[in-house]
């Protein structure tokens, strides 16, 4: 394990602390550039590029402590001797193909993608499992406790109010803001690929921002506002843990309290109210109307449950 020190004045220790690894061994030193390229040129979110890191070391190992090549027959031994779910087995292929994808049309360096040739595994579709208003009444006022209150609370009601993305959200800046009559009116967000699209706030989201001020500039919407971080950016990882511990105060499952789930349950309530699918799929930053189509689906199911709640004649 690699556990030397290194310059945090370096690009390096920047990467990794933008990435939220601490200390970064063997198998992840070599990927640094790689993970450049995911952050600043194909704008993958630092939880997404983390997540393609470590199934890369797991691979990396996997082919030494085995004494494999990197090829298709390595992939099916390593996926025999783990037996993952078929989601699991998705995402470990795609973080494959897309490393081995940018060898060879980035770095123009002669090598064969192990995947071609397995099977893509159907993980079937889980509809989110997202809170209802009033859990989310029961969710907010356990921030009562925290010393960062005023923030978490904001935070949250910013998400569900707007649907971004935890990373959208932790990036926005004062020169993000749309003001009329001085007045947040709309956020403008760079989304996955580096795309923007103007998310109109609604009163939840806008009396959040309020509440919290309105900086200008660089200056990031979502900071500290005491003790030796403030003026600082939360990280995601910090905002999911203290997501977690608010939901297990107030007895919830803290499954259905993580920032992307305030994304669902804004994505779901706004299809149950008749928004368009286009609509909603422009909001939220999709890339095709297929995954949006979840949502209408949630509703449906929320829609036949409240009718089997009907009593039996």
């Amino acid at each position: 394990m690699y556990n030397a020190p290194m310059d945090p004045s370096t690009p390096t220790q920047v990467l990794w602390k933008t990435l939220g690894v601490k200390s970064p061994d063997n198998a992840l030193t070599p990927l640094a550039p790689y993970a450049e390229y995911l952050l600043l040129e194909r704008g993958y979110s630092p939880r997404g590029v983390r997540r393609y890191l470590q199934d890369l070391a797991f691979w990396f190992r996997f082919l030494e402590a085995h004494a494999l090549p990197p090829g298709p027959e390595a992939v099916r031994a390593l996926l025999l001797a783990e037996r993952w779910s078929p989601r699991r087995v998705q995402g470990f292929l795609a973080a494959l193909r897309s490393y081995y994808r940018y060898l060879a049309q980035v770095r123009g360096e002669a090598v064969d993608d192990p995947t071609e040739g397995i099977g893509r595994p159907k993980a079937g579709r889980r509809l989110p499992l997202h809170p209802n208003p009033e859990e989310l009444k029961r969710f907010l006022s356990a921030f009562a406790e925290d010393k960062a209150a005023k923030l978490l609370s904001g935070l949250a009601r910013f998400l569900y109010g707007t649907g971004l993305r935890i990373s959208e959200a932790l990036s926005l800046k004062g020169r993000n803001l749309v003001l009329e009559k001085g007045l947040p009116v709309a956020v403008r967000v760079v989304g996955k690929g580096n795309k923007e699209r103007l998310v109109p706030l609604s009163k939840t989201a806008r009396e959040a921002l309020l509440e919290l001020g309105l900086p200008q500039g660089n200056v990031p919407v979502f900071t500290f506002s005491q003790g030796r971080r403030r003026g600082r950016t939360p990280s995601a990882r910090w905002v999911e843990a203290k997501f977690r511990e608010a939901a297990l105060r107030a007895g919830l499952d803290p499954r259905r309290f993580t920032p992307h789930k305030l994304r669902h349950a804004y994505a779901t309530l706004l299809v149950e109210v008749g928004v368009e699918l286009d609509a909603v799929k422009d909001l939220l930053g999709h890339e095709s109307i297929a995954t949006t189509q979840i949502y209408l689906h949630a509703s449906r199911e929320r829609l036949k449950e409240a009718a089997q709640r009907l009593p039996d004649l």
